[in-house]
């Protein structure tokens, strides 16, 4: 079913959000620096405190070094918790805004470029891309800032050639990453597919055991596990020796800080310092292993994202003009194409509000088609229908896993229980033992045919619509059933514009309202 309209846009970012993620990204580089002068002075002064201590009718005061150890400690504690919710605050805004913006497309686009694993696909893709701002982007910055603060501290402190090691060191770090990143797979596709087949092995199961494949399915599914299981240890063992080298890189520079650093006459205290200071600065080069890796995956997200979009957006539907004026709906300007059995020519129909079109044909006549192109055009945003609800309920309507109540709220989330079964009675599901609470299984797969399509039809007069189009609403009905679901639809919504995509008109066509015209597109 197609959410009601009014249409909306793809939110975008906006510059509040950049703003707030510039803001935790400054918050994160004070916090990181704060921890690692923290760990510098504090050595220093333990080692000053102890030199002092040993030497007689010393005059090394305390008072400043400890309160700047106070304020680094203090300043860390409160830009750190900070940096932490502004971030999160950042990611969730861009997270929030992606999601949105990709239902808002799933919702206003007929062409069933949207399924259920797509979405899925893409809301994991949002938060991927949403979260590289705290995964990836910040422990970046805060590597490139500390890096060269760092080199500068130690370089302005008299000692430039332990500053070029600590500088080729971190260089050799973020090489060491970059070239681990790309070389690790995504995972998220094996996962993917390890969830969707333990989800609809899990629903089949009385089915593939009744056939006698269970083991085969058993088999299936190992391979898939093992596959991801074999992507994610591919892609640890990767991490792991990467940030080994880095630790090996950061040993050496060590080594030669204290080489360099007694070579000039540095004291106990100053090579403390060094020696403190260089750990913190390349401690932070090393994180950029995961942070790399992190925004590798976060580009093929936003690539994945951009794909979706431009696909949902291409459906290459024929266009028409369709207006509703609460009075009417006009649909003008549809071409059917030529084929073998019929010419090309335009569609004009009116249809009055309480009136009913049946779109007829064979099956490949374009009955879909049609429905789709007319779903379109009403949610244009330049058109004169946008601030109608229209609902579409296609062919192979989606059912969610859950409860009957659960669909039926996605349309009306205030919907009483009561709501409900009146709705499931009207639909005659009643009869089939269906309440409110019936777990319609992965995919609907858990009802029959004609009571997954009812249930969708139900679904589709929960959100109470002024246009609603309907493909194929009696496929799975026998022919008095399907006459009183027609009937019971216009019942409950006496005043909507209905359209109906099928075979032939019914019999009785008289029960999907007081009106109705076709519109064949066999001729």
């Amino acid at each position: 079913m197609t959410a009601p309209t009014p249409s909306r846009r793809p939110r975008t970012r906006s510059a509040g959000t950049v703003l707030v993620a510039t803001s935790g990204l400054l918050l994160a580089v004070v916090a990181e620096s704060c921890s690692v002068g923290l760990v510098g002075l504090s050595g220093w002064f333990i080692a000053s405190s102890a030199v002092a201590g040993a030497t007689a009718y010393s005059t090394f005061s305390y008072l400043a070094p400890s309160g700047g150890v106070r304020a680094l400690a203090l300043g860390r504690i409160a830009s750190h918790y900070a940096a932490r919710v502004v971030l999160h605050s950042a990611a969730l805004r861009r997270i929030s805004t992606t999601r949105l913006g990709y239902y808002d497309r799933a919702a206003t686009d007929s062409s069933g470029h949207w399924s259920g694993q797509s979405l899925d696909r893409v809301m994991a893709d949002a938060d991927t891309q949403g979260m590289a701002l705290i995964q990836a982007t910040a422990p970046v910055v805060q590597a490139v800032a500390l890096a060269v603060g760092g080199c500068l501290t130690v370089a302005l402190a008299g000692y430039p050639s332990t500053a070029t090691v600590v500088a080729v060191a971190a260089a050799l770090c973020a090489a060491i990453a970059i070239s681990t990143a790309h070389h690790v797979n995504d995972p998220g596709s094996s996962r993917s597919a390890l969830r969707t087949e333990l989800a609809a092995a899990v629903d089949a199961w009385p089915e593939t055991a009744s056939l006698g494949v269970a083991d085969h399915l058993a088999q299936r599914t190992q391979e898939l596990l093992d596959a991801y299981e074999e992507q994610r240890l591919r892609a640890a063992a990767a991490t792991a020796r990467a940030l080994g080298a880095c630790r090996v890189l950061t040993a050496m520079a060590l080594v030669l800080t204290v080489l360099l650093a007694d070579t000039q006459g540095a004291d106990v205290t100053t090579l403390v310092f060094l020696v403190l200071l260089v750990t913190g600065v390349l401690a932070n080069a090393e994180r950029l292993v995961p942070a790399v890796r992190s925004r590798v995956l976060a580009n093929g997200a936003a690539t994945r994202l951009t794909s979706a979009g431009s696909t949902a957006d291409s459906s290459g539907t024929p266009a028409c003009r369709a207006t509703y004026d609460s009075r009417a709906l006009t649909v003008t300007g549809y071409r059917v194409p030529r084929s073998s059995i019929r010419r090309r020519r335009r569609i004009d129909v009116t249809v009055p509000v309480g009136s009913t079109l049946f779109v007829t044909g064979a099956s490949g006549s374009g009955k879909t088609t049609f429905l789709d192109a007319l779903a379109s055009a009403l949610r244009d945003p330049g058109g004169s229908a946008t601030w109608a609800t229209v609902t579409n309920v296609p062919a192979d309507n989606h059912l969610f896993t859950g409860s009957v109540a659960d669909n039926i709220r996605l349309a009306d989330a205030r919907a009483s229980d009561e709501d409900i079964e009146e709705l499931l009675t009207a639909m005659e599901l009643d009869r089939s033992g269906l309440t409110g609470n019936t777990k319609v299984g992965v995919g609907g797969r858990g009802l029959s045919g004609g009571e997954q399509r009812r249930l969708a039809i139900a679904r589709a007069l929960a959100a109470r619509p002024d246009i609603l189009l309907i493909d194929e609403p009696t496929t799975g009905l026998d022919n008095g059933t399907a006459n009183r679901v027609l009937a019971a639809v216009r019942r409950r919504l006496p005043h909507v514009v209905l359209v109906l995509a099928v075979h032939e008109v019914p019999a009785a066509a008289e029960a999907s309202g007081r009106a109705w015209s076709t519109a064949g597109l066999d001729r």
